[in-house]
């Protein structure tokens, strides 16, 4: 994890992202991509975005309490939609 990004990270986003982490625990990763789907939500409230390497570092940090099933489906759909993107 890039603990120096996560240094950087503004206050009102850091905030979100305690939030997620915290409403994350001990969900799978269809739950997860709610979850995330409302934190993006309350980012745009506030006129905030993830920049990509921040977007990174919240997977990762997911990541790190899945069991390794559920991140490959994490990898398997961030593959999926990074194809769409191209």
């Amino acid at each position: 994890m890039n603990r120096e990004l996560l240094r950087q990270i503004s206050p009102a986003k850091l905030r979100i992202l305690l939030e997620l982490m915290e409403e994350s625990k001990g969900k799978g990763p269809d739950s997860m991509m709610t979850l995330l789907l409302q934190a993006n939500q309350k980012m745009q409230q506030q006129g905030l975005q993830f920049t990509s390497d921040e977007s990174k570092l919240v997977l990762d940090m997911l990541k790190e309490t899945m069991s390794p099933a559920e991140v490959q489906r994490i990898e398997m759909m961030q593959s999926m939609l990074a194809n769409l993107q191209r």
